[in-house]
């Protein structure tokens, strides 16, 4: 989403936040939504907060599926819990791709217990379900705690970089976009392929990466407003093919054209945050 750069917006931005001040505090409280007089900092750790509030949701939703099942729910309430809960969880989760990615060493939610989520969500049963409803509770406690150890490593991302500097801290997530988007990353691991899910998997892992665009880009606009409009050409460009290309699409096979398509786009793309995170380099 572009922001405008009004001459009254532009007054209500810090013009110390690029300076090379290290004294800026993160405040309290979660930081998820834009606001146009946070300091560069101050924006950056508000996207790593999204990504975190975003696991942590999938957590606490898969969380309500354990105490329900604990309570003894019907099959029936079970299983459309479930197959609520799973939407955020999955979706949250790919959504944070790029934080994974760099942070190599978090806990992943691993492949088996992924695709164990989706089956369990889908499946039906009209008589004698303690055993597929013990399986929701197994499946979705073991994801829940996988997510919540995710939570962590991205809220300990956050408090590391407390003390780091504006400027530093711009140009490293514009670095980490351009990297995943460059690396092809957000296409790896299509494991819900049989469930017909890799469209909707890329697109989260894409929107979510892009994202994080919306509350850097005036501190890019501000720099080099070229670079702020090719960025914002080149992101239409991957949203348009990704909505085009991959309509009604199921799988995406490592050859596949649609694959290809979206590989040059994003590149494209990385390119350009890139050329924004050099912006910023000392």
């Amino acid at each position: 989403m572009r922001v405008l750069l009004t001459s009254a917006f532009i007054a209500l931005l810090p013009m110390t936040s690029l300076a090379q001040d290290g004294s800026i505090k993160l405040p309290e409280g979660n930081f998820g939504n834009y606001d146009p007089t946070l300091s560069a900092k101050e924006a950056v750790l508000a996207n790593w907060e999204m990504a975190a509030s975003g696991i942590r949701a999938g957590a606490v939703l898969g969380g309500q599926v354990v105490d329900l099942a604990d309570k003894g729910a019907s099959y029936q309430k079970l299983s459309g819990q479930a197959e609520f809960a799973l939407k955020t969880m999955v979706s949250r989760y790919n959504a944070a791709g790029w934080l994974f990615h760099h942070t190599p060493e978090a806990t992943l939610l691993d492949d088996a217990t992924l695709t164990s989520l989706v089956a369990v969500s889908a499946a039906k049963c009209a008589e004698a379900c303690e055993g597929p409803a013990q399986d929701i509770r197994e499946t979705f406690a073991d994801a829940t705690l996988q997510l919540s150890d995710a939570t962590e490593a991205a809220r300990a991302e956050i408090l590391s970089r407390q003390e780091g500097r504006d400027a530093d801290l711009l140009a490293e997530q514009l670095g980490m976009i351009a990297g995943y988007l460059e690396s092809g990353a957000w296409a790896e691991d299509l494991v819900l392929t049989e469930y017909g899910m890799d469209a909707a998997v890329v697109a989260d892992r894409l929107v979510g990466a892009l994202s994080m665009w919306r509350n850097i880009e005036p501190y890019v606009g501000l720099t080099d407003p070229e670079v702020d409009n090719a960025i914002n050409a080149a992101s239409t460009n991957l949203l348009r093919t990704l909505r085009r290309d991959t309509r009604g699409l199921e799988s995406l096979p490592a050859d596949s054209p649609v694959l290809a398509d979206l590989n040059v786009a994003a590149a494209t793309l990385g390119a350009e945050f890139r050329r924004a995170s050099a912006l910023f380099v000392s």
